[in-house]
Formats: C-alpha cells, structure tokens, sequence
C-alpha cells in the first residue's frame, strides 16, 4: 500500500513549491484511509466552534502536549510538534459571542466559517494536515486549525521526550544569549541553523519560535503570550516590519527580552530544561 504521508505531501508541495494539480480519486481514497485526508468540512457556527474547543482542552493534559513537542525535536515528526502552539492558543482563547449569521470571520478568535470554496480536495481539512505535516502547523492562531490539530493530537500515538530531546531544547534556548540585545527572532533563527543543532530547515524553524511565542516562552512584558493577555485577531498581532514573517508575539520580541523563565516553568512543567 501507498504511503498516505507521502501521498499528502506531494500532492501539495513539489520542488518548485505548492502543487495545485488535481488530486486522483486514488490518491484522496488511499490517504483518506489512512487518516492524512479527509471529507469536506462540516460547516459549523461560532458557538459550536467554541463549545468543541472548550471540550477538546479540557481532554488534553498540557504536560503530554509539552513532551510530544520536545519529542520532535529529535524526531523531526512535526505533527507532533505542532499541538504546543495550538493548545496554548486554544487555552487563552476568552469565552464570547460572534454573530456568526452577519460574518464569516471572527476578529476575536480568528475563527471563520467553511465557505464552499472549502469543499475541494485542496481545501478544508486537507491543506491544514498538509501544514501540519510539513512545517509542525502555520494557523495555530486560526480558531479552526487550532479546533483541528488538537482533535488530531489526540489520536496520535502517546510519546515520551528522551534526555536527548530535553538537551536539544536547551540548546536552543541557550542561543538567546548568544544575541545582541536588539536583534529580533530572525537572529535566533540563524544561529539556531548556523549550530545545527536538530534537523530542520528555515520554513520549520520559523514555526517552531512562532509556537514558543505563543505559549509565551519567548514573550515580552509589553508583548506578552496569549494566556497572559489575550490579543484579538483585529490587526493588534501584526509585525511591525513589513518583512517580518513571524507569528505575534514573537514578532514582536527582541533578544533582551530573554526567555520567559515563568512561562517556560509552567508549559514545559516536570522537565527540567534549564537547571
């Protein structure tokens, strides 16, 4: 049998960049089958979006989503890395109310209602497991990818980081020292690429400081995480340089801003990161 992984992959990304060729019947029902593709999404409304998301948090213990990020540190398998990000976004998220029969979009949460767009084998369910898979997530921040990757998370096998992964972590936190005071998340990333210390590339790499932005353990006082000052999805998260890639609030960090020491306690509670 084909390898429904694989088969997901390259039906989106291809060594120019994203593919937008037809995806086969044969492909979609073999990836289907093995849980990497999917239906077209069910089309919900804002309160059943937040009662999901309010349920799916309360199943998932925060220390099984910590070790299955320090697990991929080593193990590249970036599904698991992913969940980090969307638990941390889906546990701030405040209880409210969108009049979800005027707009498609929530400025608040980041939530948007499946349009028929959606409803192709390029769309919905599958362009975000394709994400997923092939960066550790992009939309951590976007109410449905949250909703999705956490549903997910829970199907997938339960992991257990090793000393090594717990080094690796780290190490890589031990580059924020290593930074002049006003240099940005750009910076971290080159000198985490330049040491080679886990296997990745730039597109990853990118991700991964965006979800330690999110659980706040790259956070500032004036920018702080999500769970400790919610920032609505109305323009508030947007960098402040035109070419800045990254995911607030890392967007926002500056290398003097350091390593939220009481952030990093709290997410990555039992592992002993920093001694």
């Amino acid at each position: 049998m084909q390898d429904g992984k694989k088969l997901l992959l390259n039906s989106f990304w291809s060594s120019s960049g994203w593919s937008y060729n037809d995806i086969s019947d044969e492909v979609f029902q073999t990836c289907k089958a093995q849980g990497y593709m999917f239906d077209p999404p069910e089309i919900i409304t804002h309160d059943e979006y937040m009662k999901r998301l309010a349920k799916i948090v309360c199943s998932i213990d925060p220390n099984d989503v910590a070790g299955a990020f320090l697990y991929s540190l080593s193990t590249r398998s970036l599904e698991y890395r992913s969940a980090l990000g969307s638990y941390w976004y889906a546990v701030a998220v405040p209880n409210h109310q969108w009049p979800d029969d005027k707009t498609y979009h929530c400025p608040i949460c980041g939530w948007h209602r499946w349009s028929d767009r959606d409803q192709n084998r390029h769309s919905g369910f599958n362009v975000l497991n394709f994400e997923r898979y092939k960066w550790g997530g992009v939309r951590h921040t976007k109410g449905q990818y949250a909703l999705f990757d956490l549903e997910k998370f829970l199907l997938l096998p339960k992991v257990t980081p090793t000393d090594e992964d717990i080094k690796l972590f780290a190490d890589i936190l031990g580059c924020v020292s290593e930074m002049n005071p006003d240099k940005k998340v750009g910076e971290l990333q080159k000198i985490i690429t330049s040491k080679k210390i886990i296997k990745s590339n730039k597109s990853e790499l990118q991700i991964m400081l965006d979800i330690l932005g999110i659980c706040g353990v790259l956070s500032s006082a004036d920018h702080p995480c999500y769970a400790d000052k919610f920032a609505p999805c109305d323009g508030s998260r947007d960098p402040v340089e035109s070419k800045n890639d990254y995911a607030y609030p890392v967007n926002r960090w500056y290398a003097r801003d350091g390593i939220n020491l009481n952030r990093l306690k709290i997410v990555f509670d039992g592992y002993d990161i920093i001694g």
